[in-house]
């Protein structure tokens, strides 16, 4: 469904992306790791078309989107959840969803409210509380939920499980996972490395702007470096 083939993306002088290929195969959730400044925010940047590259190819579904503009990724199906959630804080809930949903124009959008209600009825609960008045957690929950409203085929979602308490980043990956389940395919970067393992079937290592190591998720939780480096063992 999603390819990139050989990207390389430059800030001035500096080679953020060397070469990276990745693909991410309809109904999946893949995983992206490495460490602080491997690469994996500039990859969902140039995913969504915010960072121009040097070379490289990029396909949705067979198309090619290095000339798309951020909206018509977004038109595509391509829908990025970013890092430290984004969200308006002065809005309510209810609005954050709706914001989601502002290219659509089908008739669905109440429906789909319900849809983001039964993964995250905690958010259901808040839906006129102001965003900036959530919790960690909880905005979390809405971030992943305004981006729902865009109707996804692939969502990026870019560290879920920051700066949230250990018992809801359990809640939230279980969740990530029904909503893969349900039909959505993920491209994860994360931080903790055993959670995106563990709901991930396949992933991909960055290290300083390379693929290091790919496989599936089950081999790379078994293999040594991996285990050394990012799991602790």
């Amino acid at each position: 469904m999603l390819t990139l083939s050989n990207v390389h993306v430059y800030y001035g002088h500096v080679h953020a992306l060397k070469g990276v290929s990745i693909t991410v195969e309809d109904g999946k959730i893949v995983s992206l790791l490495g460490s602080n400044g491997a690469g994996k925010s500039t990859t969902l940047k140039f995913i969504s078309r915010l960072i121009q590259p040097k070379n490289g190819g990029y396909e949705v579904d067979g198309k090619s989107m290095l000339k798309a503009s951020p909206h018509k990724v977004v038109k595509s199906g391509i829908i990025h959840c970013p890092e430290n959630r984004r969200l308006f804080p002065l809005f309510t809930v209810e609005e954050n969803l709706r914001m989601g949903a502002f290219s659509r124009r089908d008739k669905n959008i109440k429906e789909d409210l319900e849809r983001v209600f039964s993964y995250f009825p905690r958010i259901k609960e808040r839906i006129k509380q102001k965003a900036g008045t959530l919790s960690g957690g909880e905005q979390q929950m809405l971030a992943i939920g305004r981006s729902l409203m865009a109707k996804p085929k692939v969502l990026l979602l870019d560290e879920p499980s920051l700066g949230i308490a250990p018992i809801l980043v359990k809640e939230i990956f279980a969740i990530i996972k029904k909503i893969n389940q349900d039909g959505t395919s993920i491209l994860l970067v994360e931080q903790n490395a055993n959670m995106a393992l563990s709901v991930s079937d396949y992933a991909y290592v960055l290290e300083n702007g390379n693929i290091a190591l790919e496989g599936s998720s089950q081999v790379l939780r078994n293999n040594d470096e991996v285990r050394r480096l990012y799991l602790g063992g």
